[in-house]
């Protein structure tokens, strides 16, 4: 071998060595600023950092964080997988056990998640006393032992409930005072509904660190279940203020706002959370429910639809899709795509749905079934009450149908939704207690509500007064206003002529 060939081969090998090194701690380094991504919660920004790391080379704490961020991000399938190949690197540390919990409860899958958490339990230094363990041991006891609590209350049962407070109660022998152990404890019994002891233990976590995300979102919560809205979208807000990365508080807002009719913000909601969960569908969603409320049919069934081509058997999205189809008013297509869902997945929304779709196919016993199914659910829900009365309406049942008119209006619908006071002066008109029924119209027109609304009050009021016989004049005077706020109706022209008026 000639001198210059021998030459060129040492240069060859130097370079190779030195691509080599330089490749090794660009890799090193985004691990390293990957990690300290998830830390921080930007799970976004550690994605692509951690897949180059996961890329670059066999080590376990690439796996395990880049399948914590796919988790994050909504990516369940992707995260399962490089979870065990962390396993396959290291199968007695906690951390991507821990993790495949985490996937199979988000899945409901929890005694899966049960097994891979009693496993990553099984690794942990619990032998071991607080002095004896480095800060980094005791953080990822308290981390794994968080994590196997929320999966035993996302399961929701009683004894499991009691497991969870069991797994917290552990971990805080370790760090007493950690603010994501308080908040799994309210988490704790907030599921179980003792809203006071879940509020103290969330304000102690805010009070152990001021800016905790899931503490304010935890408050949220509970504010959302007693149906103070405006103090839970506070909650909520608090949470986004202090961690912006915190997927869930945006859900969360979103939903209030589409349940208050702000549509325009909560589709602002449910875009940012599909942005920090783009392997998540649960945005896309949303956002097509959104659509669907602003009467946009079309662009909500092409939204669902593209859910629908990559999770066929996904139940939101099939109860979505049925949704769209009822406000088409093809009950039959409408009912095929509940028939999708599993029982399980169906809550006193889709059970007044599916109420709504036997009404109009006026098969009004099983329409009964799935109204009175979703009070049962829900017995503060005074929409499930109007739902159901509007049904009872439509069979000519007023009588009972007044009596659930009157439960929707003790539990404040009358404060959102005016038109119940209609229905119910309807049906008093129709069992010609004529007395009664002016009122009610009254009462909606004291609200001041829309012009159609108000146009449909008044000649309501003029059809009772004409009913009443003696009330000429004042029938002719509430066709009038109704003219006024709708010049063009008819049924309002012709009471006016037939009465004899101008």
């Amino acid at each position: 071998m000639t001198i210059i060939k021998k030459y060129r081969i040492l240069i060859f090998s130097a370079l190779a060595a030195l691509f080599l090194l330089c490749n090794t701690a660009l890799s090193q380094d985004n691990l390293k600023d990957g990690i300290n991504a998830v830390k921080k919660g930007d799970y976004l920004k550690a994605l692509p950092l951690l897949k180059t790391a996961v890329e670059s080379g066999n080590s376990y704490d690439a796996n395990y964080y880049y399948s914590y961020a796919l988790f994050k991000t909504g990516s369940l399938s992707d995260a399962e997988k490089f979870a065990r190949a962390a396993v396959g690197i290291d199968d007695e540390r906690p951390e991507a056990y821990s993790v495949m919990g985490e996937i199979f409860s988000e899945q409901k899958k929890y005694s899966d998640a049960e097994s891979n958490f009693e496993t990553a339990v099984k690794y942990l230094p619990l032998n071991k006393t607080k002095d004896d363990l480095t800060p980094e041991e005791i953080k990822t006891i308290v981390d794994v032992l968080s994590r196997q609590a929320e999966n035993y209350i996302a399961e929701g049962k009683a004894d499991k409930i009691d497991k969870a407070i069991t797994s917290l109660s552990i971990a805080k022998t370790y760090d007493n005072n950690n603010p994501i152990l308080l908040t799994g404890l309210g988490d704790a019994y907030r599921t179980r509904g003792a809203f006071e002891v879940a509020l103290s233990n969330y304000n102690a976590a805010i009070k152990a660190n001021s800016t905790f995300a899931e503490a304010y979102y935890g408050i949220g919560m509970i504010a959302f279940k007693q149906k103070k809205y405006n103090d839970a979208l506070d909650n909520f807000t608090k949470a986004i203020t202090a961690d912006p990365n915190f997927a869930e508080a945006y859900y969360e807002q979103g939903l209030i706002l589409y349940l208050s009719d702000k549509l325009d913000q909560a589709l602002d909601a449910f875009t940012k959370y599909s942005t920090l969960k783009p392997g998540s569908t649960l945005g896309l969603i949303f956002y097509a429910k959104t659509q669907l409320a602003l009467g946009k049919l079309d662009d909500a069934m092409t939204l669902i639809d593209k859910v629908l081509s990559t999770e066929p058997n996904n139940s939101e999205a099939n109860k979505v899709k049925a949704a769209i189809y009822i406000e088409k008013k093809d009950f039959q297509n409408a009912q095929t795509y509940y028939d999708k869902v599993k029982p399980g997945d169906l809550n006193s929304e889709d059970q007044m749905n599916i109420g709504k779709i036997y009404t109009n196919l006026k098969d009004f016993p099983k329409a009964y079934e799935h109204f009175q199914s979703a009070i049962k659910m829900d017995t503060t829900d005074d929409n499930a009450y109007f739902e159901y009365a509007k049904a009872q309406f439509s069979n000519q049942e007023y009588e009972a149908s007044i009596v659930n008119f009157n439960k929707a209006i003790d539990l404040g619908l009358g404060q959102r939704n005016v038109g119940v006071y209609v229905y119910k002066g309807i049906s008093y008109y129709y069992m010609k207690d004529y007395d009664n029924a002016i009122p009610q119209f009254q009462k909606c027109l004291d609200s001041n509500p829309s012009g159609n609304i108000s146009a449909l009050c008044y000649l309501w009021i003029g059809n009772t007064y004409a009913a009443m016989g003696g009330k000429r004049q004042e029938a002719i005077d509430a066709y009038k206003k109704c003219l006024e706020f709708d010049a063009n109706n008819q049924d309002a022209k012709d009471g006016i002529q037939r009465l004899g008026g101008q």
